[in-house]
């Protein structure tokens, strides 16, 4: 009779362990489950939500299609759920959710900005005032006082030159400083590598001949020849005379200097003062960063931009050849 009784109480042991880990393993696979969404939706958890009715809410909306244990899940966690806005996910599974949403890790919106090849600062600030909660006077105010000691790249005073032009997402509640850090971290990825200093002009100096050209041609094939012309032009003594460096703080975009331009006092003033610019005049992209590593090595001196559809560059020996270009493509 004991034997048989022990026989009984083991065997019920024993099926309520294999019931209890069958139950406990579906209650993991119900949690491990993926949201059944494509890409991503909103959720919003009301003040007056429960589990239960999140629960038949998701499932509702089939965004989950196992509901097994959650009720003991949550009520043995004693986790509650928070008010808010939340982002679910593919790549999220159930016991994510329920964890963001016991969290009150609400979802952030993002906004996506692209920032052109060869945005000054200043334009990068416009930019960003469009859809960020900050004006672009208080993104150049941040930008000039930035601290840089995180980015040891970064040799000067000025950010001109190291806001890598590209698409960025960030959050809608981003600062100048969150920008700005994003788009040097960029640059470091994406630029550093291929900025390296020649045999006549520092890393800085290459950086600064990047941006001009930038401004002036548009083709890869036609920026090293630029290129190349104002190596020729520093080798030979002569100014760079770039209508772009004079635009930089006249800021009116001519295509062609006027008088009164040319005229100013400014060390950006190409045609009066010698050599570089002090700092770089614009943001560029990668194309003009090879290009200012890498000249073209050619007998150049002058070039112009037509003003067909699309543009083109027409390189010149000589003044004389230069002149009859313009008279040609620009008069």
């Amino acid at each position: 009779m004991v034997k048989k009784t022990l026989f009984w109480v083991f065997f019920t042991i024993f099926i309520l362990i294999i019931g209890g880990t069958i139950w406990v393993y579906q209650v993991i696979v119900t949690l491990q489950a993926p949201l059944a969404v494509e890409d991503s939706t909103s959720y919003a958890v009301t003040a007056d939500s429960s589990w239960n009715t999140i629960i038949d809410d998701l499932k509702g909306q089939n965004i989950i299609t196992r509901t097994y244990g959650v009720e003991f899940y949550t009520r043995f966690r004693n986790i509650t759920p928070k008010q808010g806005e939340y982002t679910l996910s593919s790549t999220m599974t159930l016991g994510q959710a329920l964890d963001t949403i016991n969290r009150g890790i609400r979802s952030r919106p993002e906004v996506t900005i692209t920032i052109p090849e060869g945005t000054d600062i200043q334009s990068i600030g416009e930019i960003l005032e469009q859809f960020l909660s900050f004006s672009a006077e208080e993104f150049l105010t941040d930008a000039n006082n930035f601290d840089a000691t995180d980015f040891a790249f970064v040799e000067s005073d000025s950010l001109e030159g190291y806001l890598f032009p590209d698409t960025y997402r960030f959050f809608n509640t981003a600062v100048p400083d969150d920008v700005i850090r994003k788009m040097l971290q960029t640059f470091e990825v994406k630029a550093l590598p291929m900025l390296t200093a020649t045999d006549e002009l520092s890393a800085y100096e290459v950086l600064i001949l990047a941006s001009i050209i930038e401004k002036e041609v548009m083709t890869p094939n036609d920026r090293r020849v630029v290129s190349g012309i104002f190596m020729n032009r520093i080798r030979d003594g002569m100014r760079l005379q770039s209508d772009a460096t004079l635009n930089y703080v006249v800021r009116e975009g001519r295509d062609r200097a006027n008088a009164q331009d040319l005229a100013l006092d400014s060390p950006y003033n190409s045609y009066k003062v010698d050599g570089l610019p002090p700092t770089p005049i614009t943001n560029m992209g990668v194309d003009s960063i090879k290009a200012a590593s890498e000249p073209a090595e050619h007998e150049f001196f002058f070039f112009l931009t037509t003003r067909d559809q699309p543009p083109r560059s027409i390189f010149s020996r000589t003044y004389d050849e230069h002149l009859t270009a313009i008279r040609t493509y620009l008069d």
